[in-house]
């Protein structure tokens, strides 16, 4: 379009030459809507910036090449923490045990899968854990010899080996809360939709909120029933930090096979139809959710399988009609054909990241049957689904270029193409990641309009034109919250 002069200073777009104050010029640059990540965890993606990345190893060797020297950089008597591993990248290894941990010694070593839902420890980490019992929604897997072999899985890795890795300090948690922003901001997020406990909030983001430039939006994963409200109405929220919802797990991950399945998954039978964890595991998830309504709050239900989101819309259903639009259904890897109807004028709170990377694995997961059923970005938004993008960070990273080329190619992570049908057009994309992600996380705006918040950022070219085939993201050279520049490219 043609060059445009705008005026920030309010906060809101105005199309008037700025008479004062700093200028920003473009120099021909796109001005776009800044893009809001609706799904992430701010505090734990700051967490895993200090911490070994396996992301990118693809064998046992690499793995185990990475832990050792890790170990050999640390000081002695501290913990190594790594995360990112993926066994689709390393599937004839199978999946890592403490064997894996071996040259750390005496040193407690945690690593966590990808998608954090398992972990594996070494033997010093399970000597500390000797006479632990797994706790429903849990597993700890067991070698040939019938003993803990160190992969722990969903609540056996959250409530066993969790509570017994130290905590940063104080000071480096809120250092991490600062990495995270600038780290959000370099990828042209405004606002992000952030899990986190109160703990973390109320100690490492509270305290320095003014510090900070991108917008948070915050769901509370704080999950012991019956849920305590003071904290979350007693929160002093502002435009820049509110408080907006609590978040309910009903399964797992397709990675580790234990997200509810409503048949068996096929390339496992020792996993079943994985598994229901905490709330749904105890039945009372009607309760809770009726319980987050009163309270003002939106409910936020983690479901990947079919059986899970089921689970998911049967709960949401138990609401008065009206409310019901305010429920996020984080994830919805696997819809059966049945429910994807039901998913109108409703947030599928999405990460089509996520589709890249579990797509290698998703037919010997599922069956070529079933995965047809994955990722339905084309199928929920021809039903009326309103699609809300994000990435999980640090389950991924919050690029949301990465997000946008696996939702419109079905490519993958391995450079294949998956699931084509369900692809949707660049159009479709860039809203989920602007206009519909805002209004998941609460908030108007996400558009060019006169008056709308002046969150927003500049671009070398226009991702509207972007062959999304090739690799080449757009650059983000500024990014722009409430008018006022929180990120600029350096030269």
């Amino acid at each position: 379009g043609e060059p445009v002069d705008i005026d920030l200073r309010s906060g809101e777009i105005r199309f008037a030459p700025p008479s004062a104050g700093r200028i920003l010029d473009g120099k021909g640059a796109i001005l776009h809507p800044g893009f809001v990540d609706a799904h992430m965890h701010f505090g734990l993606g700051g967490d895993a910036m200090s911490q070994l990345d396996l992301s990118e190893v693809s064998s046992r060797e690499e793995f185990e090449d990475a832990v050792a020297r890790r170990h050999q950089a640390l000081p002695e008597g501290r913990w190594l923490q790594a995360s990112g591993w993926n066994d689709a990248l390393f599937e004839k290894d199978g999946m890592p045990d403490a064997s894996w941990l071996s040259s750390t010694g005496d040193r407690p070593v945690v690593a966590y899968r990808v998608d954090q839902h398992a972990c594996v420890v070494n033997r010093p980490v399970l000597a500390r854990l000797k006479d632990a019992v797994c706790p429903p929604g849990g597993r700890i897997v067991t070698g040939d010899d019938g003993r803990p072999n160190g992969l722990m899985v969903e609540s056996a890795a959250w409530h066993l080996v969790n509570p017994i890795v130290p905590e940063p300090s104080l000071e480096e948690r809120r250092q991490h809360i600062r990495n995270a922003d600038a780290h959000c901001a370099s990828m042209g997020l405004v606002t992000v939709g952030s899990m986190e406990y109160a703990k973390e909030l109320s100690e490492a983001i509270e305290p320095i909120r003014d510090e900070l430039g991108v917008r948070l939006r915050i769901t509370l994963l704080d999950r012991d029933w019956p849920l305590d409200f003071s904290y979350a109405c007693d929160f002093e929220s502002d435009d820049m930090l509110t408080v907006i919802g609590c978040k309910a797990f009903i399964d797992g991950t397709l990675g580790s096979r234990s997200a509810a399945m409503l048949e068996p998954y096929s390339d496992d039978p020792d996993a079943g139809h994985g598994m229901l964890v905490e709330l749904a595991e105890q039945g009372v998830l009607h309760d809770w959710i009726q319980a987050v309504h009163a309270h003002g709050f939106s409910p936020s239900m983690h479901a990947i399988g079919d059986r899970a989101l089921r689970l998911a819309l049967d709960a949401a259903d138990t609401l008065p009609e009206e409310a019901r639009s305010w429920v996020r259904f984080e994830h919805a890897q696997t819809v059966h054909p049945d429910d994807v109807a039901r998913f109108a004028g409703r947030f599928a709170s999405m990460q089509p990241r996520h589709k890249a990377m579990d797509a290698p694995i998703i037919e010997s997961r599922l069956g070529s049957a079933r995965m047809h059923h994955f990722y339905p970005f084309a199928s929920l938004e021809k039903a009326g689904a309103r699609l809300a993008f994000g990435s999980d960070w640090p389950i991924v990273d919050c690029n949301p270029f990465s997000g946008i080329r696996a939702a419109v190619t079905g490519r993958d992570i391995d450079g294949n193409l998956s699931t084509t049908h369900e692809n949707i057009d660049v159009e479709t994309a860039l809203r989920a990641y602007t206009v519909e992600a805002r209004s998941c996380l609460g908030m108007e705006g996400g558009t060019l309009d006169e008056g709308a918040p002046a969150d927003l950022i500049l671009l070398d070219r226009d991702p509207r034109t972007v062959d999304w085939m090739q690799p080449e993201d757009p650059r983000i050279l500024a990014t722009i919250v409430d008018g006022r520049l929180i990120h600029e490219l350096s030269d």
